[in-house]
């Protein structure tokens, strides 16, 4: 039975009904008639069960309204969540990027320190290049015979200074330095030092038809241009 039914079944039975109000009559001190049904326990009952049909009913919309807000709340702490966790997702995102743009840059660098290491030290050495280089174009250019015997010491000795020479530059082409290309050479003015010009038809374009003193570059790193003369069409 629910608390409202309660609540108008004690209001109705205790009130007397039409068939018994003749037997269930008494008399007070006075004379007048008394009715059983509306003594002080009754009423009592009657008000303790209106309160609590009060609560019930005040509890019910209570719960009503509190399950509507949970509802609400849910809703924005998931919203939120989500703006939260696309938030770090982006975050993550730029954090991985940045880190492989810097493992990249890091690598670069090592292999440019790696291959540029000894670039000084090489510049250093080219002017003992250069001697070697001169000292064969004197000895080839000599009118000496190498039949004779001073022609077989000369012999010996530009043999010599080839074997030291070609020793220098192996050892710089293993460390990455190499002679840059210039005699019967397009012109390039990023390699190519021309000092001296010529006209000459039979050429198509610039072209280095001498070398004066040689170049040379280690990786991509020019360390010294080569000074060259150099042919034009007209």
């Amino acid at each position: 039975m629910s608390l409202i039914n309660r609540v108008f079944s004690l209001r109705f039975t205790s009130e007397p009904s039409d068939a018994g109000a003749g037997t269930n009559e008494t008399r007070g001190g006075n004379g007048a008639p008394e009715e059983a049904g509306d003594g002080p326990e009754t009423n009592h009952n009657l008000r303790d069960a209106t309160r609590e049909a009060a609560r019930a009913a005040a509890g019910a919309s209570a719960t009503g309204a509190d399950g509507t807000d949970e509802a609400e709340i849910g809703t924005a702490k998931e919203r939120e969540l989500q703006t939260k966790l696309a938030e770090t997702t982006d975050r993550m995102l730029r954090i991985a990027a940045e880190f492989e743009n810097t493992r990249k840059r890091w690598e670069k660098d090592r292999q440019e320190t790696r291959a540029y290491a000894i670039t000084e030290f090489s510049r250093d050495l080219l002017p003992v290049i250069d001697a070697f280089d001169n000292a064969m174009n004197a000895i080839e250019q000599s009118q000496g015979s190498f039949e004779t015997e001073e022609g077989k010491r000369m012999s010996s000795i530009t043999e010599g200074v080839r074997l030291v020479s070609k020793v220098f530059l192996d050892a710089l082409r293993k460390h990455g330095v190499e002679r840059i290309p210039s005699k019967g050479e397009a012109f390039n003015p990023m390699l190519h030092n021309a000092v001296a010009r010529t006209v000459d038809a039979s050429v198509k374009q610039e072209t280095v038809v001498d070398e004066f003193v040689a170049g040379y570059k280690i990786a991509d790193r020019v360390l010294r241009t080569a000074m060259v003369r150099v042919a034009t069409p007209d």
